[in-house]
């Protein structure tokens, strides 16, 4: 059989970095890539329960474990760390900004870990009822959702901030799932009012800024501004989730539509950024290790491998069995076409070509969860079995 999605070389990379401390981000060590970064790993080693592989399932095992015996006094979990030789820790919670996702990323991974029998949940119980009581204070105001600072998940060089609809997808969908593994209604009633706000508020009515009726969930909702670009990873988790049905299908259709049935890839962010947009000077002025949010780089209309995994995996949910068909087509036609490919970050959102720290975690797993959407396991994984409904 073709392997059209490498997918022998992202399995043998996962499992080169599935380490005795848990799954590093990249085989490359610039930019700090070289350590344990709680989204990246988690999500690597969902995409081991995924494919029942045992040295990456080990080394998510062995995240969850390291995030939770290096948890901070007020249930922080951390945005990376490393262990040196020695066994000296060198833990980070964020850098100008804290990183909510980590602790989003962690429940989730807790409970699909837990579903899949890889850990125990009563080892994490009083971990993750720190982290759910966090989330609960940096809340606030009991609306439900959380207010995340700008550089305060994944996007961490991209201006946007406030009511970020990411990080409540996550929040949400990890409660519903710890629901389950944990026996706890009240989290099942929590996440179904996070799905019933982010129904009510993330579609407002009107004119989208650029040009026609809204069509998509906006990005983020501030006090002073609407960020309306598309934001594709909140899209393909919200529809894979099941928070807000109605509004994660219409997320598919306009993602299809407008991507897929031209023959395009969904970049992770867009409309573009440009020179001449009002967000350009914060764009230009925000970055940590140089900057790389040209247009259509990083960012800025990059297209990223591993929201096209989970994109995949909600088209599979729901059904869109042409639409998972395309997405497979188009990436593999990409893969083909590229003369050299080490699972760098991202792809150029105009030209394809791949660029960005090579050797990544997260492209191997987006192109394992490609091609498992849609399978019996995918579905046992990751689909949440008891909710109120929402709108």
């Amino acid at each position: 059989m073709k392997d059209d999605l490498r997918l022998n070389e992202a399995t043998a990379l996962l499992q080169a970095l599935s380490g005795a401390h848990g799954i590093l981000a990249s085989g490359s060590t610039v930019a700090n890539y070289a350590a344990v970064f709680a989204r990246d790993a988690i999500m690597a080693g969902l995409a081991g329960l995924l494919t029942h592989d045992a040295v990456v399932t080990a080394g998510l095992v062995r995240t969850l474990e390291g995030l939770r015996d290096l948890q901070g006094p007020e249930g922080q979990i951390a945005s990376n760390y490393r262990v040196d030789a020695d066994g000296t820790a060198h833990v980070s919670f964020g850098t100008l900004a804290p990183r909510f996702d980590s602790a989003t990323w962690y429940l989730v991974g807790v409970a699909l870990a837990a579903r899949a029998g890889a850990i125990d949940a009563t080892a994490f119980q009083s971990s993750v009822e720190q982290v759910v009581h966090l989330l609960d204070g940096i809340e606030y105001n009991g609306r439900h959702l959380l207010y995340v600072p700008a550089g305060g998940n994944w996007a961490d060089e991209y201006p946007f901030d406030g009511y970020i609809l990411y990080d409540q997808v996550l929040r949400g969908w990890g409660l519903a799932l710890l629901a389950e593994v944990c026996g706890q209604p009240a989290w099942q009633e929590k996440a179904a009012r996070i799905g019933e706000t982010i129904a009510a508020r993330f579609l407002p009515e009107g004119d989208w800024r650029y040009g026609g009726a809204r069509r998509f969930p906006v990005a983020a909702i501030s006090p002073v501004r609407t960020d309306e670009h598309v934001d594709l990873a909140a899209c393909a988790l919200l529809a894979l989730s099941g928070l807000a049905p109605s509004l994660g299908q219409r997320a598919l259709d306009e993602i299809a539509a407008t991507w897929l049935q031209p023959g395009a890839l969904p970049p992770a962010f867009s409309p573009v950024i440009d020179e001449d947009d009002p967000d350009w000077p914060a764009l230009s002025r925000y970055h940590l290790h140089g900057f790389r949010n040209r247009p259509h780089e990083y960012h800025n209309g990059g297209i990223w491998p591993i929201w096209l995994g989970w994109l995949a995996l909600a088209f599979a949910r729901h059904g869109r069995h042409d639409d998972l068909t395309r997405l497979r087509q188009l990436v593999t036609g990409h893969l083909a076409s590229l003369e050299a490919f080490a699972f760098e970050e991202y792809f150029h959102g105009l030209t394809g070509a791949a660029l960005g720290t090579r050797h990544m975690a997260y492209t191997a797993t987006g192109l394992l969860l490609l091609h498992h959407a849609g399978s019996a396991q995918a579905t046992a994984l990751f689909t949440v079995h008891t909710r109120r409904g929402t709108a």
